[in-house]
């Protein structure tokens, strides 16, 4: 038995033509997470490398990790996540491809495209249920938006990658870090009120990292969960971000805000704030940059989302929102087996995303 058929014995090959595998596997190895950290994601103008990739992938809900073998050999992965969702009183299972890249050596063979089709038409035809197919793509990536619309893929929303970062945070008396049973269940209370309009709403990921709340008058007023990432920038579109990358090592305290070789900042995962609490949010999360001994936060949302539109209205997010303003993306959305007028309900209200789908 060859070295590579006894790694495929917990695997199972979905695919197989010549010289070509697909496998899926489940496990997280030591391999596949320093393939994630080594990775270069996105394309063009805008790539970076996320590091610390063990402890994301261990919080993802029922990883799907298919592998492209050729000739044996490791030359793309795909990486699938299985949840489900709810939109007022409906319920769907959601199925979405989270990353998709080629191994280095093997992007001049274009594989990626090809076979990510071949992938993607063997998960859908695995879930036999009614099912909502879901992939991001950065708006700047035409290829990736090609590919998936041709497996049928639509856009549903464009999400705004939104930056919040202080030069000087502060710490704040009335931030309280959630971990009583009561506290945490009024927390699930007041994330259910406030996403109650929202499609797609899922609270998979919450307490699985710190949270915390503002108090004010015995109240949690204003909470969010944070993960503190840390990311590699190694080429930037758009020029805000091309005038930045010019200025960090001349004024240093930009670098406190945005330092592409150590980019660490707080993901912000679990957004509430109750009406007018705006401000106390703002506090809470200068609070969480002090705490957490960073500068900088982002959160990502559906551009006609109350929680987009209301923070930004503050016009106090901070100078990291100027640059990654321009870092958009779209959600593409394929509605198998959901009735029409189902589908027309999920699009007439604004999109929840979760932190942990971007980090």
């Amino acid at each position: 038995m060859s070295e590579t058929d006894k790694q495929l014995i917990d695997k199972e090959i979905l695919f197989e033509a010549g010289n070509k595998k697909l496998v899926l596997s489940k496990e997280i190895s030591d391999e596949v997470v320093q393939l994630f950290d080594d990775v270069l994601w996105g394309t063009g103008d805008n790539q970076y490398q996320h590091k610390d990739s063990r402890q994301r992938l261990e919080l993802l809900d029922k990883p799907n990790f298919v592998e492209l073998l050729y000739d044996d050999k490791r030359a793309a992965m795909c990486l699938f996540i299985n949840r489900k969702v709810k939109t007022g009183d409906l319920d769907h299972n959601y199925f979405a491809v989270r990353y998709l890249f080629a191994v280095p050596e093997y992007r001049d063979k274009k594989l990626t495209a090809r076979y990510s089709i071949e992938t993607m038409r063997i998960m859908q035809e695995r879930e036999k249920m009614p099912t909502l197919f879901v992939g991001v793509v950065e708006h700047r990536n035409r290829q990736s938006y090609r590919l998936v619309n041709s497996l049928g893929y639509e856009p549903f929303c464009r999400i705004k990658t939104v930056g919040m970062s202080r030069f000087f945070p502060r710490r704040n008396k009335n931030v309280q870090r959630v971990e009583s049973p009561d506290l945490k269940k009024m927390v699930r209370r007041e994330l259910e009120e406030f996403y109650r309009d929202y499609s797609f709403v899922h609270f998979d990921s919450i307490f699985k990292e710190p949270y915390y709340v503002y108090m004010k008058n015995g109240e949690p007023v204003a909470g969010v969960q944070v993960q503190k990432a840390r990311w590699v920038i190694k080429n930037v579109g758009g020029k805000w971000l091309k005038l930045l990358l010019k200025l960090v090592p001349y004024i240093p305290v930009f670098k406190k805000i945005f330092n592409p070789k150590n980019f660490v900042f707080l993901g912000l995962d679990g957004i509430y704030y109750r009406p007018g609490c705006e401000w106390e949010f703002l506090k809470l999360v200068s609070h969480l940059m002090k705490e957490h001994d960073t500068n900088s936060a982002i959160y990502w949302a559906d551009q006609k989302a109350p929680v987009y539109k209301q923070l930004h209205a503050t016009g106090k997010l901070g100078i990291l929102n100027r640059f990654t303003d321009e870092g958009d993306s779209f959600m593409m959305v394929k509605a198998d087996g959901i009735p029409e007028e189902e589908v027309k309900e999920l699009k007439s209200r604004p999109v929840f995303h979760s932190a942990f789908d971007f980090l």
